[in-house]
């Protein structure tokens, strides 16, 4: 793979080149995937660990050991009766082959007893963690395969003060890397297995002599170090210190830290990459998952070495963890998973995106149970239901209750799924398009706050927004359908990029440009002059505002807590009306908190997916102002009420979680 200061065509191709060699992609069909799962987690672990942990277990409960045995023999037969057909089981946590061995029998058994129920299971393959204590008989020198800190202490999972018995590894060790592998190959054959979900895709700094040595030959392909570093020789560089709760939101300026940040996104890239097509070698039609956590968390880019624009070329799909359930709060923040779902479509990737709590049902997340689903279903992600299978104490390790709730609503949701099939698998109406320079928002928070800000906004007035992704000597194509770009307070783009942009404009495109787009370069480096918003004065199909919009207090962590924007996105939406640009259709006096979804069916019909993120409250005295001539029909395909013509006036129903209109 060519050297990340490369980026542009030539970097791009050689990934793709790279995936294409490793194996088609698998399709997965997120209108008949349901997933689940129930026991990631093997024995040993939940011992280890001994308290409540990830999988919804105490570790040191006495009827551990029961209830494993009990999941391996009967569970399957219930995912078959909720119709769940995919999942994630438990097969290596990390503990060394010769630990965990003993449980393979009983693992071959439940992937067995899961294909007999129709169900697909992916092998568990933990990614983040070693451990030390009960490896190092198998593996005498598996210090070394530890990643270290700036401190020289050995990197525990979950940070500096994470567990002590978890350690994380280099993944610059080649034999740890073999080792991951070996146990892949074990999984696909004697386990059986239809793939591999690596958990917890992601890295911490590592400061060894491994990475040091490499991270200099990395530097050392540089050209002409002294124009960017000050320095003709880098053979000396240190690896950048910095503690990780530091680097979330910084202004990523100095060069050799910008070069580190862009060299571990390349090596966790280039390792799954790797792993991927290994996985391939082995079983050509395996699926191969993983779990990286959030996906459009900047804060997962700079630290955790994640660059979800190219890492995602490694999966067939992707698990998202996030503690992202749809809600609303106080204060109107819309808790959503939109972002990263339409991320996803535009990425040409499927999604799980866990919300749930991994421990219990919550009683006010049981009551908004069919949400999750909606979204998931509207946005192109995979519907889940993690908890139900979750272990219970009582006879039959199930909650038997809430089986038989969710049992009902199962059946409902999927009959919904199965008779609205073109509804929500046509094409999306993404006319407008959100300029994402994936580079620049590695290293400008800045221009990361200028897409959040944008996402909000066309989120709360239901715009029909996607991504136009875009790199630094790779500009973009843009899509068919797409009728504007916009470019959110991108205080940093590359030549390339403004040239594109600018020629995009002077061809007639219509194009919105907010704040100093442009001041700063691809480096985050600053401008004597910004050459970009000069070139678009005087084009009627271009607006430019000098003030970009913000969100203060904005968040994209583990839990996206956008706060709703000052004038509700005012001026913004009047820079799209300014350039010409009018939504399919109008609606008028749906609360903020109801977002959308435009498809466009076959027929040439407008499919209007309406979603209320506070279904105990339904929108009242709203109504869809139509073109001259055209119908609708509106229908709530999750209660009992029958579709209906539009009235005369426009008047939409009260609806919970989802509204679908149909306009012809």
């Amino acid at each position: 793979m060519k050297t990340r200061w490369k980026t542009g065509k030539g970097r791009l191709a050689a990934l793709v080149c790279i995936a294409a060699l490793s194996g088609l992609a698998v399709e997965i069909d997120p209108l008949t995937t349901r997933w689940t799962f129930g026991a990631h987690e093997p024995y040993t672990m939940y011992r280890r660990v001994g308290n409540h942990c990830t999988g919804g277990i105490d570790g040191n409960a006495q009827w551990v050991k029961p209830w494993l045995d009990w999941f391996d023999e009967h569970s399957p037969e219930l995912m078959e009766e909720l119709g769940l057909n995919f999942l994630h089981s438990r097969f290596y946590k990390g503990m060394g082959w010769e630990v965990e061995r003993k449980d393979f029998p009983n693992v071959k058994r439940f992937v067995a007893n899961c294909h007999a129920h129709g169900v697909k299971a992916l092998a568990y393959v933990q990614f983040n963690t070693i451990y030390p204590e009960v490896m190092r008989k198998e593996i005498p020198d598996i210090d070394s395969w530890a990643g270290i800190d700036y401190m020289g202490r050995h990197n525990l999972y979950g940070g500096y003060n994470g567990q002590y018995f978890r350690w994380s590894p280099c993944l610059n060790c080649r034999e740890w890397e073999e080792y991951i592998k070996r146990m892949c190959t074990i999984a696909l054959t004697d386990g059986g297995f239809d793939g591999i979900m690596f958990d917890n895709v992601f890295d911490y700094p590592c400061y060894c002599d491994r990475c040091q040595k490499a991270f200099r030959a990395y530097l050392a392909k540089i050209p002409d170090p002294e124009t960017r570093f000050g320095f003709d020789d880098l053979s000396t560089m240190l690896l950048p210190r910095m503690d990780m709760s530091r680097m979330y939101h910084i202004e990523a300026k100095d060069p050799v830290f910008q070069m580190w940040a862009l060299w571990r996104c390349d090596v966790m890239t280039g390792l799954m990459m790797r792993f991927r097509a290994h996985i391939k070698s082995v079983k050509p039609d395996a699926i191969v998952s993983g779990n990286p956590s959030p996906y459009r968390s900047r804060m997962r880019f700079i630290a955790r070495a994640q660059n979800m624009a190219e890492l995602c070329k490694a999966f067939d799909f992707i698990i998202m963890q996030n503690s992202n359930f749809p809600s609303l709060l106080a204060d109107g923040t819309v808790i959503n998973r939109v972002r990263d779902l339409r991320y996803a479509q535009d990425m040409g990737q499927r999604i799980v995106a866990l919300c749930d709590t991994d421990t219990k049902i919550i009683p006010e997340r049981e009551a908004k149970f069919l949400m999750p689903l909606v979204e998931d279903i509207v946005y192109g992600g995979i519907p889940t239901d993690r908890t139900i299978i979750a272990p219970s104490p009582e006879p039959g390790f199930v909650n038997r209750e809430a089986y038989e709730r969710r049992k009902k609503l199962h059946k409902k949701f999927n009959a919904f799924v199965a008779s609205h099939r073109d509804a929500l698998a046509a094409p999306t109406d993404h006319s407008v398009r959100i300029f994402y320079p994936e580079r620049e928002i590695l290293f400008s928070e800045a221009t990361h706050m200028g897409v959040a800000a944008a996402e909000e906004i066309f989120l709360r007035n239901r715009v029909p927004y996607g991504y136009l992704v875009s790199y630094p000597g790779a500009p973009f194509t843009v899509p068919a359908g797409t009728d504007v770009i916009v470019v959110p307070g991108l205080v940093s783009l590359s030549d390339a990029q403004i040239d594109a942009l600018v020629g995009w404009a002077k061809k007639g495109g219509k194009l919105v440009v907010t704040g100093d787009a442009g001041r700063y370069d691809d480096w985050n480096a600053q401008r004597r002059v910004n050459t970009f918003l000069p070139q678009l004065k005087g084009l009627s199909n271009v607006a430019v505002r000098a003030k970009a919009d913000s969100i203060p207090r904005a968040d994209l962590g583990w839990c996206y807590t956008v706060p709703p924007p000052a004038d509700g996105g005012r001026a913004l939406m009047a820079d799209l009306a300014k350039v010409g640009w009018a939504p399919p259709v109008r609606f008028e006096g749906l609360p903020p908190h109801v977002f959308a979804e435009y498809r466009r069916l076959r027929s040439g019909a407008l499919a209007v997916h309406l979603l209320n993120y506070d279904p105990a409250h339904p929108p009242t005295g709203a109504r869809l102002v139509l073109p001259a001539g055209a119908k609708a029909t509106v229908e709530e395909p999750l209660s009992a009420a029958a579709v209906r013509d539009l009235p005369a006036d426009g008047s939409l129903p009260p609806f919970a979680e989802y509204l679908l209109v149909t306009i012809r």
